[in-house]
């Protein structure tokens, strides 16, 4: 098969995309694929007319590629791609929709208040003190790898970290701060499997852009030793938010474990999560008996269009 891996792109996490689809790259070659390593560029629509992929592997994160934009254009193009649709897409980048959405369907989640640029600081500065305690989690609505996010301590804090979001994004989303364990949760394939639950354990603070990234700063336990009960409820929480959202292929769940309870708080869903053969959703592959190459053909074999248009067959 004929696959177009994409990856790169213009957003603040390029980097991160570029190490992903390399490794996505390697693994389909592996596979026996024919591979186009395709940077998605403002030229994406003229790469795929003339290398005339059967399918493409999205390796995309961030703005521009996670959002439903690249999506749309495949479908226009009619290039079966792997993850979620257009929908999903758009609507999992928005931290602020998504949880409007998981809470609607009983999904815990953080409370929060949503403060866009322009606002006046000092009433969202009196809307946060009313509504919430210190410390919070100051966040871009739709940036991912933990850009711009910031914990604030205290009320003189709070200026600062929403003018760091309104550099980058419109909206910024002020959460309270849960005391806990980090755990993530990945769902593969169109049945769809949920892997074992993974913990998160950074040496220091929260797991910020650093402890994600660089090497010795962050330390992984899968399976993560939580009580086998408290791990069933952290899946079926996963996968109730994936089905929710409309997910599909591949996404990973980010979840809080709250101090001194058994209570779980979903922060996010990730759909285009890191890929390298370090990332979070191979490890817990791993421990569940899944090869690197097994991941990534697994994704490939869902891969679909999600709209059907008048003279398709």
């Amino acid at each position: 098969m004929r696959v177009a891996v994409l990856m790169g792109g213009n957003s603040a996490e390029r980097e991160v995309s570029l190490e992903t689809g390399k490794a996505i790259a390697g693994a389909l070659r592996e596979l026996g694929h024919q591979v186009l390593e395709v940077d998605a560029g403002t030229d994406l629509p003229l790469q795929l007319s003339a290398g005339k992929p059967d399918v493409a592997f999205l390796a995309l994160h961030g703005r521009g590629g996670e959002d439903g934009c690249v999506q749309g254009l495949l479908e226009v193009m009619r290039i079966p791609y792997t993850g979620c649709g257009v929908l999903a897409s758009a609507v999992t980048m928005d931290k602020v929709v998504t949880k409007e959405l998981l809470s609607y369907h009983g999904v815990p989640v953080a409370g929060g208040v949503v403060a866009s640029r322009g606002s006046d600081l000092d009433a969202v500065a009196d809307t946060v003190a009313g509504e919430l305690s210190y410390p919070v989690m100051v966040k871009p609505a739709s940036e991912g790898s933990s850009i711009a996010v910031t914990e604030v301590g205290e009320p003189s804090g709070l200026r600062d970290a929403l003018e760091l979001v309104f550099d980058c994004d419109e909206r910024a989303l002020v959460e309270r701060y849960v005391h806990g364990r980090l755990l993530t949760v990945g769902i593969l394939g169109n049945e769809p499997r949920v892997l074992p639950v993974l913990e998160i354990k950074p040496r220091e603070g929260f797991y910020d852009y650093r402890a994600k990234y660089e090497p010795g700063f962050t330390e992984y336990e899968v399976p993560a030793a939580i009580s086998p009960p408290l791990a069933e409820a952290a899946r079926d929480m996963s996968l109730t938010s994936f089905q929710v959202l409309g997910c599909e292929g591949i996404s990973r769940v980010d979840i809080m474990l709250e101090h001194g309870t058994d209570e779980l708080v979903v922060l996010e869903i990730n759909t285009i999560p890191g890929m390298t053969e370090t990332s979070l959703i191979p490890k817990a592959a791993t421990a569940a008996g899944m090869s690197f190459e097994e991941v990534v053909a697994e994704v490939l074999e869902g891969a679909r269009l999600k709209v059907s248009l008048a003279g398709d067959d």
